[in-house]
Parts: C-alpha cells; structure tokens; sequence
C-alpha cells in the first residue's frame, strides 16, 4: 500500500497563519507552547516567516535562553531582521549566551555602530573581541575559541575529571589538545584514547606529538583541502608562536565550503557573495547594477565588431540569421570549460605543475567538440537555407569558435589568479565577450574575404 509523504511547505504556511492568528489574540501561552513544540531550526524558521509588527511582538515574549537557541539555527538571511527586531541590551545577552564563533558572525554583519553598541553592553566580549580582529578568508576567521585543553603532566584521571567540571561543548570534545603552560600546542588525543587508558598513564606519553595545524592568517581554502587531504575532523588554528587560539571544526567546514561555494557561484555571474533573495532593494542594486552596466559595455563591443562588417551583411543578409547561433555556442563552450577550471582550482585539483597538461587536454577537448558541431551546424545550414556556400562558412567559423572557446575558458581563469584576482571573478561576462568578438570576427570574417574572391551573384 502506497504511503502518503507530507507536504512541509504547506504545514509550514499553516503554522505560520495559525501563529499570527495567536499573536494578535495576545494568546501568549499557546504562543509559546506551539513554539516548544517544535524543533528549533523549525521554529527559527517559522518565525522568520511573520511580518515584522508580528515578529517584534513574538519575540518580546522570549527568554534570552529561548532567543539564543534560536540564533543558532537562524539562516544567515534573517540574521538581521532578527538582531533589527531586539533591542541591543536583549542582542548583547542573547549572543552572550550563543557560541562565540556564531556570535562573532552576526556582529560582523551588523552596522559599525550598533555592533560596537551591543559589545558594550556583553559579558563575553572579552572572548569575541580577538575574533573579530581577523581577516574574512582566513583561518582564524572562522575558527572556534571553544576547545578542551589539558596539561601535559596530567593522569587520565585527571584529565577526564576536568572535563567533567568544565562541561565542554558537544562539538569540542573528539579531539583533546594538549597545551602546556604558555598556551603552546604540544600534542592532540581523541576521548577515546583518553577513556581506554589506563587511569594512571600521563596523556604526555599518550598524546600525538605530530600535530597538523593552520596559522590563523592562513586562505580558507588551504584549510578545507587539508582537512579533506588528511581526513581529519578538527584542525587547530595557532599564532607564529605555536600558541593554540582556536579550532576549526567539521561545522565551521562546512560553513566554509557552502560560502566558496556560493562566492564561485555568484562570481562567475558578477554577483557579490553577501547577495541573497530578499536582501534590501537599494542594496542588491548597488550590487548588481555596476555589473550589467559592465556587461553592457563589453556588449557594446561585440555590437562594434558586427558593425565593422556592415557591408559584408549589407550584401548577404542572411548572415545575420547565424550571428546568435555563434554567440551561444562559443558562449557555452567557454562558461562549460571555465566551470571546470575554477571548481578544479578551488579543491586544488588543478595544481601548478598540471597547468600545461590541463591547457592542453580542454584545447584537445575544444578542437573535438568543434569538428563536432561543425558537422552538425553545417548539416542544419544547408538544409535550413539550401546553401551550400553559407553552409561551408558557418561551419568553418563555428570549429575556429567552439575550439577558441574551450581555450578562452581555461586561460581566462588561470590569467585572473595570476594576477591575484578570484578566477570566478565574472568569468561569464567576460567569456560570453571574448567569444562573441572572437566568433564574429571569424565568421563574418571569413564570408567577407570570401564574398571579396568568389563574389556571389
């Protein structure tokens, strides 16, 4: 018998109507106890879902406890409409009460002066302050200051008697760092390395003295390929010294992967990564508006280009027809190869000794896939149009575009971290120009020389 799934997203705009319709009967109780009755990241959620009046309302009913809990899970997307709707006394005790990693995150994304404003009025900003100091891309940026540190000189016993009295995070006890008493790394245990000893043993003798480590001014991504390259679910984030700051976790891994993620993403369309659906109209103008006018000017160029060969399409006009077909395909081949090319260089795949060969392999690529399409385009030509000669020239130019193109992707990138920039970095812009001008060039190019020596009556 067939089973019925539910449908969240029409539970989720029930619960929202249901919880609106308790917030203006001022109905508190049931309120709170449809909130309780919940998970969490749901009730985060839900609650981003009301209007702002409701919202306000909702969480002047909430414990700073209750807020906090909810901060954790909130999407970074409603972050500040949920730090907007509390005063600065109320944000200071809720993030004194979130992990300081996260609370170090949402202050990061607040305004100069209300940030400063709500550090003043925290308990914890002691802990906070030396991570915001840090560079975005580093490290130390995204570490976590919350880790178990035990002396070398420690018995098992005692060590796993101050874990009891420290009470650490759940997240911070698979890996134990051994720190002596100038705060340097000496050595890393696993709990159960801790618990399977013997009660007497000195975690010096068991300790691993070859510790793997990330300075905290290291690039994100170097971070992310060791841990992955080395299998490792912690790493620990220290200064020049060798002193221990922090330790990036596999939470704080995979925050990092998702945001390289949607930074590639959004680069490769001119976007800013701080970009999301429901950002501030003003705001996501200012971000998107310099783009288009950029792409707008490159397409005025490609415009240009068509414009020199006016009297060749004066002269045959259904040249024209293929212009677009050109544009497209060159385009794809191009955005195909450069989509490659900037996830190999993100993972480290493609490593500077392997720079040649990969050249070589994407033109290889490029000259198959354009005698490819050359059959294929030219075949459609000449039964489109009954032309042969328009036929013969499409085909020509769309083999010189595709071939172009698989090279234009894979150099384009390598040129833009060459000069220090994210190979990411409008990368479709730029392409979708490079092989509008290359292909018009070629195809109107050659009909031009050939309509000069073999003039068609």
């Amino acid at each position: 018998m067939a089973t019925m799934t539910p449908e969240p997203a029409k539970e989720t705009c029930g619960d929202t109507a249901e919880l609106e319709r308790l917030i203006g009967l001022r109905d508190w109780e049931n309120v709170l106890k449809k909130l309780h009755d919940i998970r969490t990241a749901e009730e985060a959620g839900l609650v981003c879902l009301l209007d702002r009046e409701r919202t306000l309302e909702l969480l002047a009913q909430l414990s700073a406890t209750d807020l906090a809990e909810m901060m954790e899970t909130l999407p970074d997307t409603d972050v500040c409409r949920f730090c907007d709707a509390v005063d600065a006394d109320t944000l200071a005790d809720v993030l004194d009460q979130t992990a300081p990693e996260r609370a170090a995150h949402v202050l990061r994304g607040l305004p100069e002066a209300r940030a400063n404003e709500v550090m003043a009025h925290m308990k914890e900003s002691e802990t906070i302050v030396p991570l915001l100091s840090h560079e975005r891309g580093t490290a130390g940026y995204h570490m976590s200051p919350s880790f178990v540190s035990l002396a070398p000189d420690m018995t098992c016993d005692e060590a796993i008697a101050a874990l009891r009295a420290e009470r650490p995070r759940r997240d911070s006890v698979d890996n134990l760092y051994v720190v002596d008493k100038r705060g340097k790394l000496r050595g890393v245990m696993t709990l159960r390395q801790l618990v399977l000893a013997r009660s007497s043993a000195r975690l010096r003798n068991l300790m691993e003295k070859k510790v793997l480590t990330a300075r905290a001014d290291m690039d994100e991504r170097e971070c992310v390929r060791l841990m992955e390259d080395k299998n490792i679910s912690s790493l620990p984030v220290v200064d020049r010294d060798g002193h221990m700051l922090g330790v990036i976790t596999p939470r704080q891994l995979l925050h990092v992967t998702q945001e390289q993620a949607t930074a590639d993403m959004y680069h490769m369309v001119g976007v800013d990564e701080s970009e999301r659906l429901f950002s501030p109209l003003p705001a996501s103008l200012g971000k998107r508006l310099p783009w288009l006018l950029v792409s707008l000017g490159f397409a005025f160029i490609s415009g240009l280009v068509v414009h020199a060969f006016n009297d060749t399409i004066a002269v045959y006009v259904a040249l024209a027809a293929y212009l677009p077909l050109i544009s497209a395909v060159g385009t794809n081949t191009a955005v195909q190869t450069a989509t490659v090319v900037v996830r190999s260089l993100a993972t480290g795949e493609l490593r500077q000794p392997l720079i040649r060969r990969a050249v070589a392999r994407e033109t290889a690529l490029g000259a198959l896939n354009g005698a490819a399409i050359a059959c294929a385009s030219g075949f459609i030509a000449y039964v489109w149009m009954q032309d042969l000669w328009l036929a013969q020239v499409f085909a020509v130019a769309m083999f010189i575009t595709v071939g172009l193109g698989g090279v234009q992707g894979i150099t384009l990138p390598l040129v833009l971290r060459r000069l220090r920039a994210d190979p990411a970095l409008g990368s479709s812009v730029l392409l979708a120009t490079l092989t509008d001008i290359t292909g018009f060039v070629f195809f109107l190019g050659i009909a031009t020389v050939l309509l000069r020596t073999f003039p068609v009556a």
